[in-house]
């Protein structure tokens, strides 16, 4: 097996070359394979059998300058290899030698560390490690000395132990070859263990990753680790697991792997041992089913013992993900269920993995016995088999109404403080709550819970007062209440940004976004933009939830630089296949804007009709306000204006979202008297968006300049162009025709971005309301039904000559040529139900 990366490490100039690892790991076939290349160079290579230090005084015997280098090679398998790691060679005598003949290098093999490093860094002298994790091959390794055929399954289960993986791909079987590995392991790698070692490499074998905690509580020693990871560790690092100290000296730090040091001053600055870098670990799982095995023949009660054990201690510090599977592995039901009641949220939202683990497939008579575990149980059937994002957060919420309300009001009954159950079962109960539309009892159970966070000792989520905040800013942002939204989610980032990427605090930032982008504050919205892009990190499950808001902001604020490939980006990343989420009147509004500058408003319309046909709607509340802005405002760019007159009207004087669209409807109807009442009454109300202001101003400019009121109309221009400028906004420019637009930028000194005068009007210059005398009203009603003059007239008692007198006025106020025509006009304009 071509193994270079070895070879260039035993290249490196060292007095000594130390490779320790279990047998099998093709120790011996690599030192040779490197002692010829070095005999073909000119160097002298000698095997010894016995007499290392004879072998290395005859060396200091020759004479000072001898040509060419000198090898000498200790193998393991011979007795003088077990003298050196048994120390029956005095090390320090060994290294004395080798410091007097500087032309000889020893490579010693061995199955544990040696004591002759720690003698070689003593006496100054260059030391060369390859350890057990590296003298695993690699995937493209294996796949160069045996082909790629099935290597995967193979380099997974062994990390590449050679001879384990050699017996894998010799066997004619998948199951054979895995027999044939561990039965390898079994006799030969367990075997070669100290008495000690294999008893500590037996009680961590159940822990995937080893964490400090796992070696405090299996009583395993730094030093002991630190050999174990020397020679069983299978070089991969973990996934961070955070870890809370519950008490002076408690577990603290992110699992990580750390490199063996080479040299004896970085030696001498790392903290030393297994403990003190806190590193996640494993072993190849070839030898941790073999462990595992043997623990089970030897002792069999013993791994419930140590997986109950483990999960205590993980628990106690905070690692509650590991904490489940080893409760699990247990089968300690109330274990598990004491895991769940504390960490719950934090399963669900940071570790749904070891939620699965733990509760998907629980026995009918556990769930049975145990009601606290059938939400548990749930959540991680929904998450196994649903699709992420909105689909599993509706299911897990509809698990809740069926297996948690009703647990949650039982303890709210119980008097006295809450209980780590009732505070994990609360918080989901404001995500249903909201998800439900009942936004004031959502943003009550938050503040609710977030008092009984402040202060309190022993959460295991430390982002969890965080998260209740941020849920109330949701409820708020849902309900139509802006400031107050805004207030909550910067509450909640305070509450979470000392974490440097975390889903939580990135959604935080993500909602900030959009909260700023919808109404025009473009410079907040990208500030917020900015920092969500600081702190997002992976959501399993929950991506497209926290990312939908970051790609609904960043396209409001693409589309206002009327940058639209990148508006249309961030649209088609927002995309959401329910038509369910939460902000899907955000997405119908981020959809409307789009059109109106870059897309074709009719297909926007036809979305807007069908986000609001999938989601019910509070009469008046924030999607109902949205939808209806939406669809004017979309009209208006299609020139329906009988449509609009017919939502406007609908929606009475006092609804704020209809100002902007009543100003653009007497303007673009040729009524600029009403349209600039409306835009100058409303331009300065407090609850006008920045948007919005700059939309009625620049309106309010347009309709002077009809009325011939030049100074008035340039005032309010150049309001407007001061108000854009500070923004950074080009978009609302392309809302008024492009003729009078030009003129007052012209005459206000306002010098027009090359994207306006290149971007098309979202507006027609004029339209026409159609107006109908009740007349033609009752003859267009009696055309839905009767196909002929003469059917109409006998329906409305008429005479034939009037009916068709009224039916051409109809057609021509209609412009349709005839019947079909006719009625095909009047449902788009609204004259007629579709």
């Amino acid at each position: 097996m071509p193994r270079t990366r070895l070879l260039d490490r035993l290249d490196r100039p060292a007095a000594l070359t130390a490779i320790v690892g279990l047998p099998g790991t093709g120790k011996t076939a690599l030192v040779d394979e490197w002692a010829r290349r070095r005999a073909a160079a000119g160097a002298t290579v000698t095997w010894l059998d016995d007499d290392l230090l004879g072998g290395l005084v005859a060396a200091a015997g020759a004479r000072p300058g001898m040509a060419g280098e000198a090898v000498l090679v200790v193998d393991r398998g011979n007795d003088l290899g077990n003298d050196l790691v048994d120390g029956l060679v005095e090390p320090d005598a060994v290294a004395a030698a080798l410091a007097r003949v500087p032309q000889v290098r020893l490579v010693v093999c061995a199955r544990r560390p040696l004591p002759l490093v720690a003698a070689a860094y003593r006496a100054g002298l260059a030391v060369t490690q390859l350890t057990g994790p590296e003298l695993l091959a690699t995937p493209d390794e294996l796949a160069a000395a045996w082909g790629g055929r099935g290597l995967a399954a193979v380099h997974d289960h062994t990390r590449g132990w050679l001879l384990p993986a050699r017996l894998m791909i010799d066997a004619p079987t998948a199951e054979d070859g895995r027999r044939a590995a561990a039965e390898y392991v079994r006799a030969v790698a367990l075997d070669g263990l100290s008495d000690v070692l294999r008893a500590a490499a037996l009680r961590l074998a159940l822990a995937d990753p080893i964490t400090s905690v796992h070696l405090r509580a299996a009583g395993v020693s730094d030093d002991l680790a630190d050999e174990l990871r020397a020679v069983a560790g299978d070089g991969c690092q973990s996934a961070a697991v955070e870890l809370r100290p519950t008490q002076p000296g408690g577990a603290g730090l992110r699992a990580a792997a750390a490199p063996a040091a080479t040299d004896p001053r970085a030696a001498a600055a790392e903290p030393r041992g297994a403990a003190a870098d806190d590193g996640g670990w494993s072993m190849p799982p070839v030898l941790r089913d073999a462990l595992r095995a043997e623990l089970v023949a030897t002792e069999p009660e013993q791994p419930a013992a140590w997986h109950r054990r483990y999960a205590r201690a993980l628990l106690d510090a905070g690692a509650a993900g590991p904490a489940v599977r080893h409760a699990r592995a247990a089968e300690d039901w109330p274990l598990l269920a004491q895991a769940w009641n504390a960490a719950g949220l934090s399963l669900l939202t940071e570790r749904d993995d070891d939620l699965a683990a733990g509760f998907a497939g629980l026995p009918a008579s556990v769930l049975r016995g145990r009601p606290d575990l059938r939400l548990p149980a749930a959540a991680a059937r929904i998450l196994t088999s649903y699709p992420p994002g909105v689909r599993t957060l509706q299911a897990l919420v509809s698990a809740f109404r069926a297996d948690g309300e009703q647990v949650l009001r039982a303890e709210e009954a119980t008097p006295g403080r809450p209980s780590d159950r009732q505070l994990q079962l609360l918080s989901i109960a404001i995500v249903a709550d909201r998800m439900d539309g009942r936004y004031e009892r959502a943003v009550a159970g938050a503040a609710r819970l977030d008092r009984e966070l402040t202060g309190r000792d022993g959460d295991v989520w430390p982002m969890h007062r965080a998260w209740a905040l941020h849920q109330s800013a949701q409820a708020l942002l849902l309900s139509g209440n802006g400031p107050r939204a805004v207030g909550a989610g910067t509450q909640a980032y305070a509450a979470a940004h000392d974490r440097a990427a975390h889903p939580v605090t990135a959604h935080i930032a993500a909602d900030l976004a959009l909260l700023h982008a919808a109404t025009g504050a473009t410079v907040d919205a990208r500030y917020w933009l900015d920092v969500y892009e600081r702190h997002a990190a992976p959501a399993r499950w929950l991506e497209y939830l926290v990312r939908l808001p970051a790609h609904l902001a960043a396209a409001f604020v693409a589309a206002d630089r009327l940058d639209g490939e990148t508006a249309g980006a961030h649209l088609e990343r927002a995309e959401d296949d329910t038509g369910q989420a939460e902000l899907w009147p955000f997405i119908v509004a981020a959809r409307t804007q789009y059109a109106l500058s870059f897309g074709d408003p009719l297909l926007a319309l036809a979305d807007a009709d069908r986000y609001a046909a999938r989601n019910p709607q509070q009469p008046g509340g924030l999607a109902a306000r949205i939808v209806d802005r939406c669809r004017a405002e979309l009209l208006l760019a299609l020139g329906e204006l009988n449509r609009v007159d017919t939502l406007l009207r609908a929606a009475g004087p006092e609804a704020a979202w209809t100002r902007v669209p009543l100003a653009r409807f007497h303007l673009l109807r040729g009524e600029p008297a009403q349209a600039e009442h409306v835009a100058e009454s409303a331009a300065w109300e407090p609850d006008t968006t920045p948007r919005d202001r700059i939309d009625l101003l620049l309106i309010k400019a347009a309709a002077a300049e009809a009325l011939d009121a030049g100074e008035t109309a340039d005032r309010s221009f150049a309001r407007a162009a001061a108000l854009a400028d500070r923004a950074g906004v080009l978009r609302p420019y392309t809302l008024l025709p492009a003729e009078v637009r030009d003129v007052l930028a012209r005459r206000s000194g306002v010098a027009l971005d090359p994207a306006v005068l290149a971007a098309r009007p979202a507006y027609p210059a004029r339209a026409e309301l159609v107006t109908l005398t009740e007349r033609q009203q009752a003859v267009l009603q009696a055309l839905t039904r009767h196909e002929d003059a003469e059917s109409i007239s006998y329906a409305l008692v008429m005479a034939p000559s009037l009916v068709e007198e009224q039916l051409r006025s109809l057609y021509a106020a209609l412009g349709a040529s005839g019947r079909d025509a006719a009625l095909l006009r009047a449902r788009r304009l609204g004259l007629l139900p579709r």
